[in-house]
């Protein structure tokens, strides 16, 4: 019972890094597509942080190499470093959940 309880928690941890790491993609490429003068950002940023194998992302990297950065505030780039050190944070989550549901599966065995 306590092994299925861990299991839950290390799922609900795995899960929160997840989602919060693709949050943290889609503002950052909306944010650059946004500095860039690219049409429609926010279409960019849930293009890039959609998928399974992370290929719209892969597609706004290469396509954005034609467009210069026009304009980048401090703010907003102050904003970028912050939202970098945040999907460190998730991907802490995401690791930490992905262990214990490891850790849950050997010992149940």
């Amino acid at each position: 019972m306590m092994m299925n309880f861990m299991m839950i928690i290390g799922f609900a941890f795995w899960l929160v890094g997840a989602l919060f790491c693709v949050y943290q993609i889609y503002r950052m490429v909306e944010l650059d597509a946004r500095c860039r003068g690219l049409k429609h950002p926010k279409l960019w940023g849930v293009f890039s942080a959609g998928g399974n194998n992370q290929s719209g992302l892969i597609l706004y990297l290469i396509g954005r190499k034609r467009f210069a950065i026009e304009s980048m505030t401090v703010q907003q780039q102050k904003e970028m470093d912050g939202r970098k050190k945040k999907i460190g944070a998730g991907l802490v989550f995401l690791v930490l959940g992905a262990i214990i549901c490891v850790w849950c599966i050997m010992l149940m065995e």
